[in-house]
């Protein structure tokens, strides 16, 4: 084999590769694009959400997709979606503490070095929200919050 054979062999082989991790990303994704696509054309047939610009995955005892954002009323809702039965329920954020003032009293209690993911499901039939936090130490935790108070309801720590 000649020199350039192996050069032209070698970027082949590269390209492959590159192609082949690019594919296997694009479809690992393809579920969560998926479920945010078909949660946001819900929340705005069913909640009036027309700029969604929040989308969670809430798997706690049942699995929850959730989405945040304004109606053409400029009023900020949620909507909670069974991931299985596809039922619905719809909270409007007023006197709800703001997602932002969530995360922003889990890391100060707890320490958090990293917030995780905050995601919106029913906990109990409540709206709660779950915070998982990484801690200065390394360790995990995860503290769920009543949607409407802002009180822990259970946390998880050090794990």
């Amino acid at each position: 084999m000649n020199r350039s054979t192996k050069i032209l062999l070698t970027l082949s082989l590269i390209a492959l590769a590159v192609v082949s991790a690019l594919t296997y990303l694009n479809l690992s994704f393809a579920p969560y694009s998926s479920a945010k696509s078909q949660a946001n054309d819900i929340a705005k047939e069913k909640a009036g959400i027309v700029q969604p610009d929040y989308f969670g995955n809430y798997t706690r005892e049942k699995q929850y997709y959730s989405v945040g954002g304004l109606t053409k009323g400029q009023k900020y809702r949620y909507i909670i979606i069974n991931a299985k039965s596809g039922k619905t329920e719809i909270f409007n954020k007023n006197n709800a503490p703001v997602r932002q003032t969530v995360v922003d009293t889990v890391a100060s209690n707890y320490g958090a070095k990293k917030i995780l993911h905050i995601n919106l499901g029913l906990y109990k039939n409540k709206p709660t929200w779950e915070v998982a936090f990484q801690k200065k130490n390394g360790s995990v935790g995860y503290n769920l919050i009543d949607f409407r108070t802002g009180k822990s309801l259970q946390i998880i720590n050090n794990i």
